[in-house]
């Protein structure tokens, strides 16, 4: 499974990571996805420091689309809602257009359990190179275990920060796991939060605190913990619930 215990679980729980279905080597293995990592630049292009890219329509991400839209951080937020309006999701021509829901495989064999490269599963550099960190809201959050999918996957491929909308204790999960957090230069406390409302207001006033700081610098600090979850979720030698290496 894909998911961490953050309450005591009394049976074997291991973890599969699966946040790309094809296995953490999409982006080393498959020439697309490769020939979209070298599109990405260091200078970035753009006004915005974040991007939110809230992908298919739920009660949690009804709720963070209302914060955040009553938030400072909005003008610095590049922000999509596909569930919301699915006229003004952003696809640039490097990547493909979901026609019904962002979870789409790619191919003509559209099955989950063959063509596994997912539209959601595609960085798009034309975002990436407009803004300089990442924010996220998993599909699923709840107070007893945490989810990890290609939404962090994405960042992590990328070397960039990102805030995470989850459970509470998401993020201690997340390093749980191997991975670095970013808590030398952001706020991360609000992790820590119980209150639901509360803890994404938290990680919101986050974001904003993020944007008065030079991002090149932001950057430097957090280079070598970059570098680090990178190297892991390529590297590591992850337990396996699908024959990733007949993938390509």
């Amino acid at each position: 499974s894909n998911l961490v215990p953050i309450k005591e679980c009394k049976v074997h729980f291991t973890y599969t990571n699966d946040m790309f279905f094809t296995g953490p080597k999409l982006y080393q293995r498959n020439e697309m996805c490769r020939g979209l990592v070298d599109k990405l630049l260091q200078e970035k292009t753009g006004d915005k420091k974040w991007d939110l890219l809230l992908g298919e329509q739920s009660d949690n991400k009804d709720l963070l689309h209302s914060m955040i839209t009553n938030h400072d951080v909005l003008p610095h937020t590049f922000l999509t809602y596909f569930g919301k309006d699915t006229t003004r999701g952003h696809w640039s021509e490097h990547v493909v257009r979901p026609k019904k829901h962002t979870a789409e495989t790619l191919g003509p064999l559209a099955n989950r359990f063959n063509t596994q490269i997912r539209c959601s599963d595609l960085i798009d550099p034309d975002i990436y190179n407009q803004t300089w960190y990442t924010a996220m809201i998993e599909t699923t959050i709840h107070n007893d275990f945490a989810m990890f999918s290609e939404k962090e996957a994405k960042p992590i491929v990328a070397k960039r920060p990102f805030v995470m909308f989850g459970a509470c204790r998401q993020l201690e999960a997340f390093r749980s796991l191997g991975f670095k957090t970013f808590d030398a230069v952001i706020d991360e406390s609000y992790d820590l939060i119980e209150d639901k409302q509360a803890r994404w207001q938290k990680a919101l006033d986050s974001m904003f605190k993020l944007t008065t700081q030079d991002p090149k610098l932001v950057y430097e600090k957090l280079k070598g913990v970059l570098q680090h979850n990178k190297e892991h979720f390529e590297n590591k030698d992850w337990p396996r619930c699908l024959d990733w290496d007949s993938y390509q």
